[in-house]
């Protein structure tokens, strides 16, 4: 009975062990998902008929789906998180539109696509029991650099190309939630939800300057490896048993006290002293 007892100890023990290993630990981690660009509208610089204009959303970009990924590493302080996260976004743009204050009467195709790199710095608080499902929510701020290559074939009233081909780097800032499961004691699996944002974006021209920011949406799965080892199982022992009761006993008529099972001694045998000797006779 003592031997299951430790048994059964030693295998909850077992089973609460997989998320302890998160806790003061460096982690490091992949990421990958879609990507939800919101139509990025670009106020134009340009000018039309020796006159500079500024025409604002002069520029709208629709995007398609595309694909966003990061790699990240950071530390568990236990409830919180610091971690750093080099990131990578594309998509392609699905529909360019401009503002008929700019355009002219020729409306070919138009094609382009949009590429960020990113480095950011987040700060994260879980929740959560431990042994199951943790969640987070936190932010990020860093740097990212936009590169925009809008291959807009309209041309200008004045008869020049619009269109936007460059890089420009900014402050990006951006929101966090998640929820992970410890299939391991040292790896998780996780789904994210990100919101990025890239303002005050420049991208100058030989004849137009767009101006514009970035927004984005993110869904991700995640695979983290945890580099903490989980602590030794606390072995949990039962009480010992209590002591046994003491044995019955009995006073014999001497007065010894004997176990209960004893039979008492006999008690010793009278011997009557001899009798004087007789007195010698007198003559």
């Amino acid at each position: 009975m003592r031997k299951l007892a430790i048994a059964m100890a030693l295998a909850s023990t077992a089973l609460a062990a997989p998320a302890v290993a998160r806790d003061q630990s460096f982690y490091v981690g992949v990421e990958g998902g879609v990507l939800l660009v919101e139509d990025t509208d670009f106020d134009v610089d340009t000018t039309i008929g020796g006159r500079a204009i500024e025409v604002r959303d002069g520029v709208s970009v629709d995007h398609n789906y595309g694909l966003d990924a990061d790699l990240i590493g950071g530390y568990d302080f236990g409830g919180f998180r610091l971690e750093g996260e080099l990131g990578f976004k594309r998509a392609s743009a699905d529909d360019i539109r401009i503002s008929s204050q700019i355009r002219g009467n020729v409306i070919p195709e138009s094609d382009g696509d949009v590429r960020i790199y990113s480095a950011m710095v987040n700060g994260l608080f879980d929740f959560g029991e431990d042994d199951g499902w943790n969640g987070y929510v936190g932010g990020g701020l860093g740097l990212a650099s936009v590169r925009y290559d809008l291959d807009v074939n309209r041309r200008s009233r004045d008869g020049r190309d619009i269109g936007g081909r460059g890089t420009d780097r900014s402050i990006a800032y951006q929101a966090i939630a998640g929820v992970r499961y410890a299939i391991t004691p040292n790896l998780d699996l996780g789904l994210k939800y990100r919101f990025f944002n890239v303002n005050k974006l420049d991208y100058p021209g030989q004849f137009s300057d767009l101006k514009g920011r970035f927004r984005s949406h993110s869904l991700l799965a995640s695979l983290i490896f945890n580099m903490g080892a989980p602590p030794p199982p606390v072995v949990i022992l039962p009480p010992p048993p209590p002591p046994p009761p003491p044995p019955a006993t009995q006073t014999c008529p001497d007065g010894s006290v004997i176990l209960a099972t004893d039979v008492c001694p006999a008690p010793p045998v009278y011997v009557p002293p001899p009798p004087p000797p007789p007195a010698p006779e007198r003559g």
